[in-house]
C-alpha cells in the first residue's frame, strides 16, 4: 500500500503543479531579487534547479542525451513540428515507432549534433534551437551549450522521489507544459495513469510473494554483456506495480552487468527484454548467443520471455504509453487476474488520447517491435 500511496501522492502533486504553471508571470522571484524578462521571454526552472530564460513562444527544440524526451514534447503539445533535432538513438526509436506515422514531421529532425556518442556544439549551433534539452547528468554538454548561447534545459532521467515511471514522466510533462504554455494533455495523462494504476492495485494488493512470479528486467543483452536492472530503476517499479517479484532487487541497484551464474541463481520465471537490446525472445529460446546457455532458465523453458513493446516510444522508460505498459505487464504477470485485450486497449487508448486510429497491423508492430529499434 505504501507504494500505491506514494504514486498517487506524486500524481496529485503533479496535477496541482501543472495547474499552477499557467499562472506564472514573466517576472520570476529568486533569492537574489526580481529577475526581469521582456514580453518575448520567460524564465523556467529546469530539473537541476537552474533558471533558464527562453522565448515566450518556443518554435524549435532539440532533444539530446535524455533519449525519451522528444516524444514527451509531442505528448504535451500534440505537435512534432517544433522538434528540429534529436539524439540518433532517439531518432532510431522514432523511426521504428508508430509516432513516425502519427507525426511524420518527427523524421525531419537533425541528428548531426551527436557524433561518436558525444554532442558537437558547433553542429548544435547550426541547428540553433529555441531550447535544447539535455540529461541533467551530462554537465559537460550542458555547459558547452550554455557557453555557446543556447538556451539549455536540464532534465532528470529518473524522478528525484523514486525511479517510478509515471512520476518521472509527469515531472517531464509539468516542465514541458510550462515551457510550451499548455497543460491540457498533461492533466489528461495524469488522470488516465491514476485510474489504471488504481485498477491494478486493487487486484494485486492482497497477493503474497508466493503468488507473484519471479521476473527479471533485461536492460541490455549481447554476446559481450548481460545487463540487468534492479532497485531504483524503472524495471523494478514496473514489476512491483503489476504483481511480480523482481529477482534482482536485492542484488542490483540501478543497472549492472552480471554473468550466467547469477542468472541461474535467480532462475526467473519471466524475462522481459527492453528495446535497448536487439535480442529477441527467439534468441534465448534457440540459444543463439555465443558463450551463453539459456536453455535451463525457467523462463526460457516455459516460453515466458517477452520483448517489451514500442508504441509512441519504448515502453520500458517513462512514456506516453505508460498506462498501456501497466496493463500489458499485469496481463503477463497475473493472467488469472487480468484479461486485457491489448489489441482493443491499444486502439482505444490511441483513439482517446492521441486521436489516432491504430490498425491491426500497427498493433502487431507495437506489441512485437523490430530489433532495428535498438540499433544505434
Amino acid at each position: 500500500m505504501a507504494g500505491r500511496n506514494a504514486i498517487l501522492t506524486t500524481l496529485a502533486l503533479a496535477a496541482m503543479a501543472l495547474a499552477a504553471c499557467s499562472d506564472k508571470e514573466a517576472t520570476t522571484s529568486t533569492s537574489g531579487g526580481e529577475v526581469q524578462t521582456t514580453a518575448e521571454e520567460k524564465i523556467v526552472i529546469d530539473q537541476a534547479g537552474t533558471e533558464v530564460t527562453i522565448p515566450a513562444e518556443v518554435n524549435s527544440i532539440v532533444s539530446g542525451g535524455i533519449l525519451p524526451y522528444f516524444h514527451t514534447w509531442y505528448v504535451a503539445t500534440n505537435s512534432a513540428k517544433e522538434i528540429v533535432g534529436m539524439h540518433p538513438n532517439s531518432y532510431n526509436a522514432a523511426e521504428n515507432s508508430i509516432l513516425s506515422k502519427m507525426a511524420p514531421d518527427i523524421l525531419k529532425a537533425d541528428t548531426s549534433f551527436v557524433q561518436n556518442g558525444e554532442m558537437n556544439v558547433e553542429e548544435l549551433m547550426k541547428i540553433n534551437p529555441d531550447v535544447f534539452f539535455e540529461i541533467a547528468t551530462d554537465e559537460k554538454s550542458i555547459e558547452q551549450a550554455r557557453n555557446a548561447g543556447i538556451n539549455t534545459v536540464a532534465i532528470k532521467a529518473i524522478d528525484a522521489a523514486a525511479a517510478e515511471p509515471l512520476a518521472t514522466f509527469n515531472s517531464w510533462l509539468k516542465l514541458t507544459g510550462e515551457i510550451a504554455s499548455t497543460t491540457e494533455r498533461a492533466d489528461k495523462f495524469i488522470e488516465i495513469g491514476t485510474v489504471v494504476q488504481n485498477e491494478i492495485y486493487e487486484k494485486i494488493d492482497g497477493l503474497t510473494k508466493e503468488q507473484k512470479p519471479n521476473a527479471l528486467m533485461m536492460y541490455q543483452l549481447s554476446e559481450q554483456a548481460i545487463t540487468v536492472g534492479g532497485k531504483n530503476f524503472f524495471g523494478n517499479q514496473w514489476l512491483n506495480a503489476t504483481g511480480a517479484n523482481d529477482v534482482a532487487e536485492n542484488d542490483v541497484t540501478g543497472r549492472k552487468d552480471v554473468n550466467m551464474e547469477q542468472i541461474y541463481n535467480w532462475n526467473p520465471e519471466i524475462i522481459y527484454l527492453t528495446n535497448f537490446t536487439e535480442i529477441q525472445p527467439e534468441d534465448l529460446y534457440n540459444n543463439t548467443i555465443p558463450g551463453q546457455d539459456w536453455s535451463e532458465v525457467e523462463a526460457v523453458k516455459n516460453k515466458q520471455v517477452y520483448k517489451i513493446p514500442l508504441g509512441i516510444y519504448r515502453w520500458f522508460p517513462p512514456s506516453g504509453d505508460a498506462p498501456l505498459m501497466l496493463k500489458w505487464l499485469a496481463s503477463n504477470n497475473q493472467p488469472k487476474l487480468f484479461d486485457y485485450d491489448m489489441n482493443a486497449e491499444i486502439k482505444s487508448y490511441y483513439k482517446d488520447f492521441y486521436g489516432y486510429d491504430v490498425t491491426d497491423e500497427e498493433v502487431e508492430q507495437i506489441l512485437h517491435p523490430s530489433s532495428d529499434a535498438a540499433k544505434y
